[in-house]
């Protein structure tokens, strides 16, 4: 199919439609159609997303011309009260699970978004990421008002902090390209190793700064 092929807005929300269709009957949430189920679906064919993001007016304008529910509007459905519970509910399954503690003493292992994303599938995945985030602006804004542990960790001792970064930095040598620094946002990509967390604004407040840790550590 030519790429420059002129597509009618009737033909392209038609096949929303269709595909739209084909996720309902593949037992897909009604108010939880996204691109990325779209694309999944969509193979094969020629109507890719950017026919509805560039020419029609963005993915929410094309959902509502096709009388399809918005998903990523969920969160205005349901007060912040009963997203809170269900996050609860989904976090006490995840303590359940044997994921509370860490491997150093008076740590406790943080609740990650991918760790929502398991536990939440597990439930029944009432409410998606994307709502949540939505309601509460951030997944740290969420931590702190359900008073879930953000993962600041007390009582470390220098020789455990140490031993962390440089596991952290071994593994972000083995994953990241050459000429990548290792910068706080990489520090923080592959901070989870043998299930400890230990953030690097905590580095910071031992150290000094990120870069006075990296030099006291002989890391470059």
């Amino acid at each position: 199919m030519p790429a420059r092929r002129k597509i009618d807005k009737k033909e392209a929300l038609d096949h929303l439609k269709k595909i739209y269709k084909q996720f309902l009957k593949d037992g897909g949430d009604p108010k939880r159609f996204t691109i990325r189920h779209y694309n999944r679906l969509n193979e094969n064919s020629h109507m890719y997303i950017d026919v509805y993001v560039k020419k029609m007016g963005g993915w929410n304008s094309c959902l509502q011309s096709a009388d399809i529910p918005l998903g990523f509007r969920q969160y205005k459905e349901f007060s912040k009260e009963e997203i809170a519970a269900y996050v609860k509910k989904v976090y006490k399954q995840f303590q359940l699970s044997g994921k509370k503690s860490s491997r150093y003493k008076g740590q406790e292992k943080t609740f990650r978004m991918k760790d929502f994303q398991i536990y939440n599938e597990k439930l029944g995945a009432r409410f998606s990421l994307a709502v949540i985030l939505k309601r509460f602006g951030s997944w740290s804004n969420l931590l702190r008002e359900l008073n879930i542990p953000i993962g600041r960790s007390r009582g470390l001792t220098h020789d455990q902090i140490v031993d962390h970064v440089r596991k952290v930095y071994d593994l972000f040598n083995r994953k990241e390209s050459p000429e990548k620094i290792f910068s706080k946002e990489m520090y923080e990509k592959h901070n989870y190793v043998e299930d400890v967390y230990i953030s690097s604004k905590l580095i910071e407040r031992r150290f000094g700064t990120w870069l006075g840790a990296k030099r006291k550590m002989r890391i470059r």
